[in-house]
């Protein structure tokens, strides 16, 4: 099978539609397959070498305040001069509302991460139901799962089964341009995936959505991104967030 060249970057991403994604991962000729390795490398790349740099904290009170100042009323200004004044203030109007754009746009960066990275998290869960290649090493016993994923991983996750649902094994995955652990789990005859990485920041309650009939959660805490994803009930779900939570 055969892509269009302009959508390999949108499959690579995780950003073309979930039966779409997995169509492509399941068909692709050998030449498609070599194409995603290689921009799947390049963007492992610009994402381990290029520099980043955080907006400044105060970029949201300046703009914040541009905002207020634009939203006042402007004063009065006599007809016989309404050309000489408005071109300037429309130019300067212009470039105040370009500033705002950048920084809404800015702001929203954040959750358009949020959105992506779940979106990654969906199709890695379903790409895995899908192809029957849930663990990598199965086993219910974490002495066995934990040092399996800390010799293939940068980092020690946790590995702790909570009570009432079944350690199947695990796996690693890509996500977010990075390997991450899958931790697969078995709770109340449906499958569970608990994903887990570092990042750096301060610890995050839990947030919870639905998306395609999948349940899914995520948090941070002691300095781990967790995601938890299944097909249980709404009910049976939080539930497992708040024993898995528990359990780390």
């Amino acid at each position: 099978m055969s892509i269009d060249p302009r959508l390999l970057n949108a499959f690579v991403d995780g950003e073309l539609e979930l039966e779409r994604q997995l169509e492509v991962e399941r068909d692709a000729d050998p030449a498609v397959r070599a194409e995603v390795e290689r921009l799947r490398a390049l963007r492992t790349t610009l994402r381990e070498q290029a520099s980043y740099h955080a907006a400044p904290a105060a970029l949201r009170e300046q703009v914040q305040a541009m905002l207020r100042a634009e939203a006042r009323p402007a004063a009065p200004v006599a007809p016989r001069r309404r050309w000489a004044i408005a071109w300037p203030s429309f130019a300067a109007g212009m470039a105040a509302l370009a500033v705002a754009l950048a920084a809404v746009q800015w702001l929203l960066l954040p959750q358009q991460d949020v959105s992506r990275i779940q979106d990654e998290v969906l199709a890695s869960h379903a790409r895995a139901v899908v192809s029957g290649r849930l663990v990598d090493v199965a086993s219910s016993d974490h002495h066995t799962v934990k040092p399996w994923l800390s010799g293939r991983l940068d980092f020690s996750p946790p590995v702790t089964p909570p009570p009432g649902s079944e350690l199947l094994g695990a796996r690693v995955d890509y996500i977010d341009g990075r390997p991450v652990a899958v931790l697969v789990l078995r709770h109340a005859g449906h499958v569970a995936e608990a994903y887990a990485w570092p990042v750096a920041g301060a610890d995050e309650g839990v947030t919870l959505a639905q998306q395609r009939g999948f349940q899914l959660a995520r948090w941070t805490a002691h300095g781990m991104r967790h995601w938890l994803v299944s097909d249980l009930n709404p009910q049976e779900f939080a539930a497992l967030v708040r024993d898995v939570r528990a359990a780390d």
